[in-house]
């Protein structure tokens, strides 16, 4: 561990009391979405790390996409609401089974992109 890590500890994924509340991307101020976007972005990462996803799942340049930013925050959205303390026992069940049709939403909204790994295409 270097004196930088100890002065910046990594982030960890909180584990929250209840679960969150919707919101619309449009109607955040650009501090918010920038806020939004950096706990989206630590999410991400896990998600890609936990259930080792490809860059062909979730590109490099999802946070460019405003499509992929929406499918990722509300299955992050959901994701919270079910490991939240006041969810019931089969919450994460569920998750994973709108994760698995998330995945394949996803995976057609980054064929439309034409984004490859390494390969971003703007629109």
């Amino acid at each position: 561990m270097t004196e930088q890590d100890a002065f910046f500890p990594a982030r960890r994924l909180p584990r929250l009391e209840r679960p969150p509340v919707p919101f619309i991307w449009s109607s955040l101020s650009p501090r918010d979405t920038q806020l939004y976007l950096e706990d989206l972005d630590l999410w991400v990462g896990w998600l890609v790390e936990r259930y080792r996803l490809d860059r062909r799942t979730v590109p490099e340049c999802w946070r460019e996409h405003p499509e992929l930013i929406e499918e990722l925050s509300a299955l992050h959205l959901a994701w919270q609401g079910s490991f939240a303390l006041t969810a019931s026992h089969d919450s994460p069940l569920v998750w994973h089974e709108h994760f698995a049709a998330a995945r394949q939403r996803i995976a057609d909204w980054v064929a439309r992109t034409g984004c490859r790994p390494e390969n971003h295409r703007g629109r």
